[in-house]
Formats: structure tokens, sequence, C-alpha cells
């Protein structure tokens, strides 16, 4: 639970990443297809969230197992996209 907590916490940043009309397309994108975000939201996530090695949030998903940035992002694509079907604006 308190890695989702810290999961939680950036989803406000990541929105800012999106136009409305972007973030529609993201909560419109089948979760099967979340892969095509992979190289250009996904790197945005990593770099700005996963590749500091002593950062709280990649310490968490470390303690949990899950040491690939490949992997972390995509479990913050699928849980951010999660969110935004919940909540859009």
């Amino acid at each position: 639970m308190e890695l989702y907590g810290e999961i939680e916490k950036i989803f406000p940043a990541l929105e800012q990443l999106f136009s409305d009309k972007e973030l529609l397309v993201f909560k419109n994108t089948p979760i099967y297809d979340l892969c095509l975000y992979h190289f250009g939201f996904g790197t945005q996530v990593r770099n700005r969230f996963l590749h500091q090695p002593d950062g709280i949030l990649r310490g968490l998903f470390t303690k949990n197992g899950i040491t690939s940035t490949d992997d972390m992002s995509a479990i913050i694509i699928t849980l951010f996209h999660y969110h935004i079907s919940k909540n859009a604006r």
C-alpha cells in the first residue's frame, strides 16, 4: 500500500504532461495498447521519477522485488490510466 501511495502522489505531475486532448486519448486507450506509451510518456516517467537511485519511489519498487525501471514505468502508466479513467478532468 505504501508503494501505491507514493505512485499516487505523482499523478498530478503526470497529468500535467498531457494537454486536455492528449489526456482524453490516453484515457480512451485500451489497456492492452498502453505499451504504445512506453517510449514517449514512459521515458518521461523513468527520467523524472525513477532514475534517482536513492529516490523513495524507486526504493519502494525495489523493496517489493521490482528492479527494472521499464517494469516500474509500465506499472505507473497502468495505474495512472486507471486513475484517469475514473477521475478525468
